[in-house]
Parts: C-alpha cells; sequence; structure tokens
C-alpha cells in the first residue's frame, strides 16, 4: 500500500508542477471575486457592484429566495459554464500526459520492475492524475462558498457537494483519454481524443434534448416513451442513456443548494416583467425545466460511472498486457 500511496502523492506532484495547475488556481480566485459584484439590500439584488439595481421584494438580502437566486447562478453558470468547460479544457491539458509520461521508455522499465501489480499501477496513477483536480475543485468550492457566506448572510452547505461532482464530471471525460494514453502513448492524441469524446458527448446530449421538442411542448410529460420517437430519436435516446451525462452534473448541484428553476431564475433576471420574455421563449423554458426535473441523479451518476468503468478496464487490460 505505501507503494501506491507514494506512485499517487509522485502522480499529483507531476501535476502540480505545471503552470497549469498555478493559473487555474489564479482564474478560480478571479472568478471568486467577480461573484462578489452580485448584492442583495433591502430592495432587491443589484449587479457591478450596485451599477445595475433590479428592485425585487422577493429577493432581499437574507431571504431563502435571494439564496436561491444566487444558487442558480452558482450551478449554471459558474458550475455549468466555467468549471463544465474552461477547467474541463484546462484539467485535460494538465492531466493529459500523465500516463504517456510514465509509460515512455525508460521510466516505465523503472516503474514495472517493482513487486507491483500492473493493475494497482494504472489504478495509482489514475486516482494521482484526479488528484489534481479533486484539489482544484476544493480550493473553488471553498473560495466561492465563502463569497456566498458574505452575500447571503448564510451557509450554503449543499453546495460542498459541487466538490465530488466537479471531480465526477471530469472523470467521464479523463477515462477516455487515458484509454487514448495507453493505445497511443502519445500526450497530444490523448488530449485530441478526450476533447472529441467530450464534443460528441455535449452533441449527442444536445440532440437528445431538442429531439421532439414539440411533442414535449404538447404535453406534460417531459420524458418522451421510446415508441414516440422517430428513428433519429431512438438512436440518440439509446446512446444517451449510455453515455456519461456531464451535463447533468450543475442540475444534480442545484437541486442540492435550492436554487431557482429557469423560469422563476428569467423571471427574476427581468425583474417580473413577462414583457422582456416571449411567449415562446418562456414556453421552451418550460420544456427545458420539465426535462431537468425528469433527471434521476441515481440514473445519470450510476450509468456515467458504468460506462467509466468499461473504458477503465479496456485501458487497465491494454496497460497490463503490453510489452513495455
Amino acid at each position: 500500500m505505501m507503494q501506491v500511496w507514494a506512485i499517487i502523492v509522485d502522480s499529483f506532484r507531476e501535476a502540480k508542477a505545471k503552470k497549469l495547475f498555478w493559473v487555474l488556481l489564479g482564474i478560480s480566485t478571479l472568478v471568486a471575486a467577480a461573484m462578489s459584484c452580485i448584492g442583495f439590500d433591502e430592495n432587491g439584488f443589484s449587479f457591478f457592484f450596485g451599477a445595475i439595481k433590479v428592485p425585487h421584494p422577493l429577493f432581499q438580502a437574507g431571504t431563502d429566495a435571494a439564496a436561491s437566486f444566487i444558487g442558480a447562478i452558482v450551478s449554471n453558470f459558474l458550475v455549468g459554464t466555467y468549471i463544465g468547460w474552461v477547467g474541463i479544457v484546462i484539467c485535460l491539458v494538465g492531466t493529459a500526459g500523465m500516463f504517456p509520461s510514465l509509460i515512455e521508455t525508460g521510466a516505465v522499465d523503472v516503474v514495472v520492475s517493482k513487486p507491483l501489480p500492473r493493475s494497482l499501477l494504472f489504478l495509482a496513477r489514475y486516482i494521482g492524475s484526479l488528484a489534481f483536480v479533486l484539489v482544484q475543485a476544493t480550493y473553488f468550492v471553498l473560495v466561492t462558498l465563502l463569497v456566498l457566506r458574505w452575500q447571503t448572510n448564510r451557509w450554503l452547505w449543499g453546495y460542498l457537494w459541487a466538490i465530488p461532482l466537479l471531480v465526477l464530471s471530469f472523470s467521464y471525460i479523463y477515462c477516455v483519454c487515458v484509454l487514448a494514453a495507453v493505445w497511443t502513448r502519445r500526450t497530444l492524441a490523448s488530449l485530441v481524443y478526450g476533447l472529441l469524446f467530450w464534443v460528441a458527448v455535449f452533441g449527442m446530449a444536445s440532440l437528445e434534448k431538442f429531439v421532439g421538442a414539440d411533442m414535449r411542448s404538447n404535453s406534460e410529460d417531459a420524458v418522451l416513451k421510446f415508441s414516440e420517437r422517430g428513428s433519429v430519436g431512438k438512436v440518440s435516446h439509446a446512446i444517451h442513456q449510455i453515455s456519461p451525462k456531464p451535463g447533468d452534473i450543475p442540475i444534480i448541484l442545484g437541486r442540492q443548494i435550492n436554487a431557482l428553476d429557469s423560469k422563476d431564475f428569467v423571471m427574476a433576471i427581468t425583474a417580473g416583467d413577462a414583457e422582456l420574455v416571449s411567449a415562446g421563449d418562456l414556453s421552451n423554458i418550460e420544456v427545458e425545466q420539465r426535462i431537468a426535473d425528469s433527471i434521476s441523479p441515481f440514473q445519470s451518476i450510476g450509468s456515467s460511472l458504468a460506462f467509466e468503468l468499461v473504458i477503465l478496464l479496456s485501458a487497465c487490460i491494454i496497460f497490463s498486457r503490453r510489452d513495455f
């Protein structure tokens, strides 16, 4: 076990030695500082340190509605956009070379000569790579949690679920990078395959989300029956069910912090003025909300982890049987 722990620590140190580790920490600090531009008072909320004020009696400082409003911003924009897109790209760049550097000629000879099964070596290296993301996610969540405490005058302890959820979201994509790394032994190939897979996952999720949108808009049932779908809809649904679902992470987190739903959030931004939002947009928002409400955290995370396990087992078999 000491050897496994040593490999995990060494893998994390290798990732931490890269400038991207500190760059991402700096970006997280700036994002947390930017969050402080949102404020609440006795009249409602404001943006850019009071430059734009939105009077709204429901969103006064210290109210549950104010906490739900800021929770919607955190789950949809910070976690969904910054961490879900920018953060994943930076973390993939920072960790894509972990396995190729391990199996380089000379380096791998020293490691595999030790009395340690290759499967444990593979697992330790993988965990060490995820430790890079764990540290980044922990720092980001803790810093932004302090900002949320200052803004809402309460602790949003449910927001701490963002730490494991963010690591999970990254691992869904990183497992493909690892498979490509042990197959090709090239860092660039590992990164490219990981990014392509990430784009494909979000593309398939978008197709699944919008296919049959007209049928959803005329029904209270957000989940279309399989028999009601066209051929494209059936294929997209089948692939979506077995593929990772990182896009569900912001929705799952939003439930943990009681974030406003999409419609209430839009109405809050427009200060309750329905004329600023078209009827068609409101209808689309309601459909999206029904789809979001139909997402099961256990099914989403369970099916995503099952896919990740299959990919990691394939990569581990290749790593264990390859003649270095």
